[in-house]
């Protein structure tokens, strides 16, 4: 940040030995054009402010003066965590396409487009890291969440155990694992890896959310709550942790606090989508309309947005008989994204609706080849294609 600098008040006795009169010389100092690190501690201010803008273009223009890898990781920690993954992507793959024989570039694009929620692309980035060095713990972590975003994930757990098993001591990959444990429907795996990663981070709030999620999935919800209070207690402005929280209250069918916490939810992290669609779900339990669909509205455009709010708001639209609504919605998320399945299954109630008997039971049928076999819906979806086929 520039500075005009007075350096003060220079005296000179100006004219010939009687004494002739003083004159007063004022010395500035030209503005100095800010270095990396002033810029870097700007970057910082701003975002601190909630000045988002302003933090991203000084990170980009101290990394730009710098070329110190520490400040473009920084910079994409930030926007990643700041909601802004696109920006992220393209930060990240300015280095990584400049840098074909840094690893670190390629870990950090990958990282970029996990947060993104782009799994295909960056199970490829992950890849081009492990082919380079198969022995490479944080590549196989990457590529180990990649597999998982794609639902592939039996490969996925198997690639974080690799990480596990290359550095053991990497709480972040214990993590990861055991979220992909909790995933697949073994949370007794993966509350004990949380729990190897508290011995070694005791105050870690995240690991505290992270074992009051895997306590609530065990059926443990007294202990499950405080995991949670805990993780809250050490950071109050968790949004995790809140949300987590609510998930806790809605299967205890307490609703008013479950809003309430999922409330905190989005005032702590309101650039995440998914709180945004599980508030939105707590107000359509309510049938309170209305809020549900500015929720699902806000978890439909923020960056990435939730797969399943698109649906849902399709759901309202057609339980208020909004056809044409529901139809302009969900037909575009559908060429967006195809392998979105739920996104079938709405567009299939709307078809069922207007009595378009066929292209319900075609819908149906690709919500049924798309959706995991655990699916809640699958069932659903089975009984609607028969009930269609009687008509």
């Amino acid at each position: 940040m520039s500075r005009l600098i007075t350096l003060g008040l220079a005296s000179a006795l100006l004219g010939g030995a009687c004494g002739g009169p003083k004159k007063v010389i004022k010395v500035v100092q030209k503005d100095k054009a800010p270095d990396a690190k002033s810029l870097l501690a700007d970057a910082r201010e701003a975002a601190q402010n909630g000045n988002l803008l302003d933090a991203d273009k000084y990170y980009a223009r101290s990394f730009a003066l710098s070329n110190e890898f520490d400040t473009l990781e920084e910079h994409v920690d930030f926007l990643i965590h700041n909601g802004k993954p696109t920006r992220a992507i393209e930060v990240s793959k300015a280095y990584y396409d400049k840098h074909l024989t840094s690893t670190r570039g390629y870990k950090l694009y990958a990282e970029s487009l996990l947060a993104a929620n782009r799994g295909a692309e960056a199970l490829e980035v992950a890849q081009q890291v492990i082919d380079m060095n198969s022995g490479d713990a944080a590549g196989h972590e990457k590529r180990g969440r990649a597999l998982m975003q794609l639902d592939r994930n039996e490969e996925g757990v198997d690639e974080l155990r690799k990480a596990v098993q290359l550095e053991p001591a990497k709480s972040e990959y214990q993590l990861q694992l055991g979220l992909a444990l909790d995933k697949i429907g073994k949370p007794d795996e993966a509350a004990l890896k949380f729990l190897a990663a508290l011995k070694g981070a005791p105050d870690d709030p995240m690991i505290h959310v992270y074992l009051g999620m895997t306590r609530r999935n065990q059926g443990e919800l007294e202990e499950s709550k405080k995991y949670l209070d805990k993780a809250i207690e050490l950071d109050p402005q968790s949004g995790r942790a809140y949300f987590e929280l609510g998930l806790l209250y809605n299967l205890q069918q307490n609703q008013g606090d479950a809003e309430q916490a999922l409330s905190k939810s989005v005032q702590k992290s309101p650039n995440e989508s998914k709180y945004w669609y599980a508030l939105g779900e707590i107000y359509r339990l309510q049938e309170r309309f209305d809020k549900a669909i500015k929720a699902y509205k806000q978890a439909t455009e923020l960056d990435p947005p939730y797969p399943k709010a698109t649906a849902k708001l399709g759901l309202l639209y057609v339980d208020a008989k909004k056809y044409d609504d529901a139809e302009a919605l969900l037909i575009p998320a559908i060429r967006r994204d195809p392998k979105v399945a739920v996104n079938y299954l709405y567009l299939g109630v709307v078809y069922a609706a207007r009595s378009n008997r066929s292209a319900a039971i075609e819908n149906y049928q690709k919500f049924l080849e798309l959706a995991p076999k655990n699916d809640p819906d699958v069932r659903r979806a089975k009984a609607a294609i028969a009930e269609l086929k009687r008509r």
